[in-house]
């Protein structure tokens, strides 16, 4: 009589799982996530040098930019409703934002992590550009070169501008959390692509790009900003979102993924399927 090898016989078994601890006890991160981490942080570094360069290229031509702006609001800045489109275009985006976070309600823990991580980008970017603003402390053309309806006080400084900011980060919010997949053209395999209706595209993505380039525009026609004023503060707005969304979209999805085993907390988060 044979005695089995006890040694042999534990190397081939395969592992017993007991699938009731399984969410308990998650499988300890293999070699491959540090890399991935170590690539989305790159990622966020990458676009958040990519703005800071340029705000310094916006600051260094601000000879240029004043220029502009003395051409314009030459012209411009006795328009009626240039203040109005701003502040309305603002209002818009968060409204906009309002809307998609609802929408992700219905799309599950990864859709609704999203969206509160471009939430938070977007009050990050805001205090960003308040940041660069009281650092810079650059005088507002209106109070020096030109005489224009409601200019801002003394001490509200022109650089970058808060608006655009503001603007481009809830812009940036409502793309990348409420925008569907569009298909490149000649996606391969096809099956693989999708086609995204033309008013989801029209509502997610052309408007509010839209509007954040029209409460930019607004500022400098109503002549309280430069034109670098704006450049600079688009890129703030952007870059902080994207980067906030690159670094915090997974973990938030985790997070949210764990608080949705709470009864409560999940019919606030959730739709109900």
């Amino acid at each position: 009589m044979t005695v089995p090898d006890s040694s042999r016989t534990a190397t081939l078994a395969p592992p017993r799982t007991d699938p009731g601890l399984a969410h308990e006890a998650p499988p300890v991160a293999g070699p491959d996530a540090s890399p991935g981490l170590a690539g989305q942080a790159l990622a966020a570094l990458s676009w958040l040098a990519g703005a800071a360069l340029v705000v310094l290229v916006a600051r260094l031509l601000r000879g240029p930019s004043e220029a502009l702006y003395l051409a314009l609001t030459a012209r411009t800045a006795d328009l009626p409703g240039s203040g109005l489109v701003a502040e309305g275009g603002v209002l818009v985006l968060l409204g906009l934002c309002a809307a998609v976070a609802w929408r992700s309600r219905r799309g599950g823990p990864a859709a609704v992590a999203t969206t509160l991580a471009a939430g938070a980008g977007a009050v990050v970017a805001y205090a960003a550009s308040e940041a660069v603003k009281s650092l810079v402390r650059q005088p507002r053309g209106c109070w020096e070169l030109v005489e224009v309806a409601h200019c801002p006080v003394v001490g509200d400084w022109s650089f970058p501008s808060n608006h655009t900011a503001i603007a481009a980060a809830l812009a940036t919010a409502v793309v990348l959390a409420g925008a569907p997949a569009v298909r490149a053209p000649g996606a391969v395999p096809a099956r693989h692509g999708y086609r995204a209706p033309w008013h989801a595209v029209l509502t997610w993505v052309v408007l509010p790009v839209v509007l954040a380039v029209a409460v930019a525009a607004a500022r400098v026609v109503e002549g309280v900003h430069f034109p670098h004023d704006v450049v600079a503060g688009a890129a703030v707005g952007v870059a902080v979102v994207v980067a906030t969304v690159t670094l915090l979209a997974g973990p938030a999805t985790t997070a949210v993924t764990a608080a949705c085993r709470v009864d409560g907390v999940r019919r606030v988060l959730l739709a109900a399927s």
